[in-house]
């Protein structure tokens, strides 16, 4: 609160500190009393300081944007795990089979995608050589 009053003080505008409180409500989270008793004193501060306030619209759209956000997130950074786990998979099957890769070898595995990976994995099974891997 301390800050937001700061904030307006200094003259920012309304996008500017809607934007900080963004970040913030990304990195941390209220408890949910305490986020109510913010919600509150900050209408009681706008009110007072004759400011426009942040409607409770724009909280809950606020709100589930960041937790849209959040999910999608989510679902890239686990994705990314995966396609990352299925790349040092592959590579130790290379480095089991072939001995160790080379760093031409290494960088197309870790660029590569999880289908492409998939494929590759099952190629190894039949591969002679490093090269019938990618064909």
């Amino acid at each position: 609160m301390r800050l937001m009053r700061l904030l307006y003080q200094r003259g920012y505008s309304r996008e500017d500190i809607l934007e900080l409180f963004r970040v913030l409500d990304w990195m941390l989270r209220l408890p949910p009393a305490l986020e109510e008793a913010f919600i509150q004193e900050l209408t009681d501060f706008e009110e007072q300081a004759k400011m426009p306030y942040i409607t409770s619209a724009e909280r809950v759209g606020h709100k589930r944007g960041l937790q849209e956000g959040l999910q999608e997130g989510l679902q890239k950074g686990v994705q990314q795990g995966v396609q990352e786990g299925e790349a040092a998979m592959l590579l130790r099957q290379i480095t089991a089979k072939f001995g160790s890769p080379t760093e031409a070898v290494r960088s197309r595995v870790e660029g590569a995608d999880s289908e492409t990976l998939l494929l590759w994995s099952e190629r190894i099974l039949t591969a002679s050589t490093i090269d019938d891997l990618w064909s």
